[in-house]
């Protein structure tokens, strides 16, 4: 343990120090929403994000999440129910509908904004001014990676996982 009570996690797998991370900053993120005045689950303070920029259909939304319609629907049903979005047919067609924030939910939203801010900002006090375009250059990478695992799943099935080691070897 470190003076600061801690694991010390510097030789740690790389890829189980990058799941830990993203598991801890997720607890962390839900935990910082819950306590708001409008409680919110960091899904539901990204959807207002996204609506508020201009992502108004739930195929878009639930292509930029990498989600299914139905887990999009869910999460928007309970917005819509709790006051924070609206959802109305779109006039130019008829059969898909047209999100957008309500005041509460605008408010919802940057209230949210300014505390995972202040969370941020904590948190990257951690990490060296020079470190931080490299920091912000791998997350895009992995995202990006991810992304394309996630839109592509038989290429990260166990199998085809345990090809591509062997040809590396």
């Amino acid at each position: 343990m470190n003076p600061a009570g801690q694991d010390d996690r510097r030789g740690e797998d790389l890829g189980v120090l990058l799941v830990s991370a993203s598991a801890r900053l997720n607890r962390l993120y839900g935990r910082v929403l819950g306590q708001l005045g409008t409680s919110l689950t960091y899904r539901q303070h990204r959807l207002l994000r996204r609506v508020s920029e201009g992502h108004t259909s739930m195929a878009e939304l639930a292509a930029l999440g990498n989600l299914t319609v139905p887990t999009v629907s869910e999460s928007v049903e309970g917005l819509v129910r709790r006051g924070l979005l609206n959802r109305q047919v779109n006039p130019q067609n008829r059969r898909q509908m047209v999100l957008s924030l309500t005041a509460e939910g605008r408010k919802a939203k940057e209230a949210g904004d300014v505390a995972l801010q202040a969370v941020n900002d904590r948190l990257l006090r951690a990490v060296a001014d020079e470190h931080r375009e490299v920091l912000q250059e791998s997350l895009v990478a992995l995202y990006d990676a991810a992304t394309e695992a996630f839109q592509q799943p038989d290429a990260i099935t166990p199998a085809a996982a345990g090809a591509a080691r062997l040809a590396e070897t």
